[in-house]
């Protein structure tokens, strides 16, 4: 975010800032996660909208860092996405339609 401007995003001049954004889903991590365990919930935030996946919801988004009903852990950087909206949600569709494919009418899939 610069000076006079509002929130980008994660936007920057090579692109835009690939996060995953971790959560808590159980009190019990705050002792699991010293040992590397833990209950946790994800989502990748990405052009200022965080984008999880639940079984029987599928892929839907929501505001970044406000997952219900779990505490926000931290985020990780993963990278840098350089399309815009467009791109991406050509992206997240190519994703729901491989999760709803079968295996038998999707080479790719394995379980």
């Amino acid at each position: 975010m610069t000076a006079g401007r509002g929130y980008e995003g994660g936007r920057t001049r090579m692109g835009t800032k690939v996060l995953l954004n971790v959560y808590d889903l159980s009190p019990a991590n705050d002792y699991l996660c010293a040992v590397g365990l833990g209950l946790h919930h994800s989502g990748v935030e990405i052009l200022g909208r965080e984008y999880s996946f639940a079984s029987g919801g599928g892929i839907f988004d929501s505001s970044p860092k406000d997952a219900p009903g779990a505490k926000f852990r931290e985020s990780i950087e993963l990278g840098v996405f350089e399309g815009g909206s467009a791109e991406l949600q050509s992206a997240i569709s190519g994703v729901y339609c491989f999760l709803l494919a079968e295996p038998e009418t999707n080479p790719n899939f394995s379980r």
